[in-house]
């Protein structure tokens, strides 16, 4: 373009010239010596200008096409670097979810916030809690926006009475339903998946947990659901449940404390069978025992018989520090169950 501009130039000053001539010098040029000189001059020097010029001008478009050459391949190997450590992390981050054998050491925590994204996710923010599991396994997470790829995770979490938390680790985005946190103090790594409306949560390294307890599990924004929430109603009648607390009560105990809080948040189980008494008599009806793992609720040992008496044992894990109640005045003991064969 430049060089159009130039030769358009040249051609109006040449025309310029050419018009403030006599007609004399138009039919003969050359006539003077002067108007030769003028000419040849004039014409030389614009030629040498338009020369240095286009010079000037095709070195000047030669470095910008050579810097811009630069700044793409700068741009185009960020992105490429860029796209191969968001792979690399993405492909290790489905390995440690769904490998928990796989040990997390300093290269893969590395590898992993290579791959992280700049997507300003709000899927993950909220408080999520730990669903379709039992009532004494119950926990939740907290999760808060501090960037456009970083969050503040909080958390806590029980295992029928022992207790563990996250306490403000820093958490990483992926992708839109991928990020990790690192507890760089307690050498362990989350992994956050979210599927649909739920998000599932695998726990790598011990973390800041007490015996049993771990974050695993899957998690709703919603009121968890516990798949034991249902057990006293299923298990007992409302006639049972009635003479249970009448029991309680009329010995000052308290029936969430004796009867409900244990098998809400211990291990339940029922079954069909006899109980045996001291002096050899045996008896049948239906046991139900909950085990508190770790000691912090009650143990409860009840046996209802066929005749509706209800015979109840309630302690901690220590056997001598077990009280007895029951309906029966003819019982001082808690009868034991009858082994089946098979």
């Amino acid at each position: 373009m430049k060089k159009i501009l130039a030769k358009a130039l040249l051609a109006s000053l040449s025309a310029s010239f050419l018009i403030g001539c006599t007609s004399a010098d138009i039919k003969n040029p050359s006539s003077t010596d002067d108007a030769s000189d003028v000419i040849t001059t004039d014409t030389n020097t614009d030629s040498d200008n338009s020369s240095s010029k286009d010079a000037s001008d095709n070195s000047s478009d030669a470095s910008s096409i050579d810097a811009s050459d630069d700044l793409v391949d700068d741009e185009s190997t960020a992105l490429i670097s860029s796209s191969e450590g968001y792979l690399a992390a993405a492909d290790l981050f489905e390995e440690l979810f769904n490998d928990p054998s796989i040990e997390v050491d300093d290269n893969n925590i590395q590898i992993l916030k290579n791959g992280v994204s700049d997507i300003d996710n709000n899927k993950f923010i909220g408080t999520w809690n730990r669903t379709y599991v039992a009532m004494g396994v119950d926990g939740y997470v907290e999760i808060e926006e501090t960037s456009k790829s970083t969050c503040l995770v909080n958390g806590s979490f029980d295992h029928y009475g022992n207790c563990g938390d996250i306490d403000n680790i820093t958490g990483y985005y992926l992708s839109e339903n991928t990020m990790f946190a690192v507890d760089e103090e307690f050498d362990a790594v989350y992994l956050f998946k979210i599927s649909g409306e739920s998000m599932e949560i695998a726990q790598r390294g011990w973390g800041c947990m007490g015996g049993g307890v771990s974050a695993n599990g899957t998690y709703v924004t919603t009121e968890p659901e516990y798949i034991n929430e249902h057990d006293i109603e299923f298990a007992f009648t409302e006639d049972e449940l009635t003479a249970i607390n009448k029991l309680l009560s009329d010995n000052g105990l308290d029936y969430e404390e004796y009867f409900e809080t244990p098998i809400l948040y211990g291990i339940f189980e029922t079954s069909i069978g006899d109980a045996v008494f001291g002096d050899g008599t045996t008896m049948s009806g239906r046991w139900f025992t909950s085990v508190a793992p770790h000691g912090i609720t009650r143990n409860l040992n009840l046996f209802i018989s066929d005749d509706g008496n209800i015979y109840l044992e309630s302690g901690w894990n220590a056997s001598d520090e077990a009280e007895f109640y029951t309906t029966d005045e003819n019982a001082s003991s808690m009868p034991g169950a009858v082994e089946t064969e098979g």
